[in-house]
This record gives C-alpha cells, structure tokens and sequence, in this order.
C-alpha cells in the first residue's frame, strides 16, 4: 500500500520553504493542504497565494463546516485559494458553538479550525494511517520535534534553521510582508504573550476594533460551567481590551523591548505557528 505525502502549509515562511522543497523532491507525488481560520493578518493570505503561484504547489484549502448542535460533529469544506480573508467568519461560527477559546486550559481553536477539517479531508481522501503529514518543524527546535507515527519534519530532510530560512527569502522574488512576527498566523492568537498582542493592537487598530467588536457580538455562546468569564481569553485572565489597557501607559518602542529580552521577536519569524501538531498530535490517525 502506498503512503501519500502531505505538506501541512501553516501560511508562515518556514512552511512555505518546506513545500517548496517537498516539491522540488517529488513533484506531483506530494499534496499540500492549508487549513484557514479567517483571523490570519491580510500579508500573509497574500504570501500564500503567493506562495501557491510561484511554487506551482496546487494547494487544497479547507474550512471547517460547522454543526452549531452541540453534541452534532463538524466536517469540512474545500474553498477557493482566491476567497482567503481576514473576515473572521470562521471564528465567529467557532464561538457560536463553543464560546470563546481561553488560555492556559482552552484553547481549542487549533483543534476545531485547523485539526478537524484537516484530519477528515485527509481520512477521506486517502484512508487513516495511508498518508504522511509533513511539518515545518527545523532542527532548532528541539522541543517540537516529537517522533511519531505518520508524521515527519523539515528536520528529517533539511538542516536549516531560522536564519538559514531567513537567509533563503532574502533570495527570492518575495516575501512574507509583515512588520514582526507578532502579527504572524492568527493576528490575536489566544497563545501569544499578552505583549505580543498589545503590539498587534497598536499596529494594526482595525482589526483590532474588528475582532473587539466580533467577540462582543451576541451570537457567542456563553458556556456556563466555564469558571472565568467569556471574555478573559489572554494570561493573567485577561480580556483583549484588558490587554490593551494594561499596556497603555507604554510606548511602541517599550512594549518591542520587551518582546527582545525575552528572545521573541526575531524579524518577521513565526515561531507562534499554530500547527495541526505540537500538544494535539495525538487526535490524528486514532
């Protein structure tokens, strides 16, 4: 029985060399899948158009196809590559269902946006345990690198780290355009560190008012055995606004600096990638 290859492209640069590699290795003997969320910064749905175009990738988009009866499971939907957008629809229909992710303890937002629709559409098409799920995962990330069945990482077949992929797009026609990389992947992911979120903020105040004025709409559902109220979603239990708050009285420039001192703010990297791995391995190929 052959075993397929499949690149999970998360949208960030380190994912994007990895499919340009894998198809440079097995050309059309290899599927790339990308699983969208609506909450990605607008650069990077450009990048992965981008992306698709220029490595010839044929990339499959998928969204999760919502059953708001709780109990009833969610499926998928392949989608157009051209109708990726920041529109926050996906999220909107998550917390419609669930209310809203939370961390530490609740962030399941990975699982219902990127690991359900991901894990069925490769189920289906394929057979469970009849393909292999490729990661952007490098060697300088130890940490990451957890060896299990039916899944491998750039480290197996590059040697590459951060910068050595950095160095790379320094080289290519194009790049992903973002001013830091705490506006990579989901612009207000509940798993940044609140300071990462308050640049955000600043930094992009439109959607920022967009995702205030989204987890305020009353079609969020309030989950009543959940011990902290709805909106403290951020560490510290802190709502996003209470995140904004507390960092009113600092500068762009401070809140930066203490992003750097604490190592986390290599230009436009990704490393909050939000892959259908990591912790939630264990939910594919049951």
């Amino acid at each position: 029985m052959s075993i397929k290859k499949v690149v999970s492209f998360s949208g960030g640069r380190t994912s994007a060399y990895l499919c340009k590699l894998m198809k440079d290795l097995y050309g059309n003997n290899v599927d790339f899948i990308y699983m969208d969320t609506g909450m990605e910064h607008p650069k990077t749905y450009e990048f992965i158009k981008r992306v698709n175009k220029e490595f010839s990738l044929n990339l499959t988009c998928l969204k999760t196809k919502f059953n708001q009866t709780l109990g009833q499971a969610n499926t998928y939907e392949v989608i157009d590559i051209e109708s990726l957008c920041h529109d926050g629809n996906q999220f909107r229909q998550m917390m419609k269902k669930y209310g809203t992710p939370y961390n530490p303890g609740g962030a399941f937002c990975t699982d219902r946006l990127k690991l359900i629709p991901y894990s069925k559409y490769c189920n289906e098409k394929y057979g469970k345990k009849s393909y292999i799920t490729y990661l952007g995962i490098r060697t300088d990330e130890p940490k990451r690198l957890k060896p299990k069945p039916y899944y491998e990482f750039m480290a197996t077949i590059s040697d590459f780290d951060k910068q050595d992929v950095l160095d790379w797009w320094l080289e290519q026609s194009f790049d992903l355009e973002l001013s830091g990389e705490h506006l990579g992947n989901c612009v207000f992911c509940i798993k940044k560190g609140n300071n990462k979120i308050a640049l955000a903020a600043r930094d992009e105040p439109e959607l920022a008012k967009q995702f205030l004025d989204l987890l305020n709409e009353d079609s969020v559902r309030t989950v009543k055995k959940r011990k902290s109220p709805p909106l403290e979603m951020y560490r510290g239990r802190l709502s996003f606004d209470g995140v904004m708050k507390s960092f009113s009285e600092h500068s762009d420039n401070e809140i930066r600096n203490t992003i750097r001192s604490m190592k986390r703010n290599d230009t436009n990297s990704c490393s909050e990638s939000c892959e259908v791995f990591g912790e939630q391995m264990d939910l594919f190929n049951d």
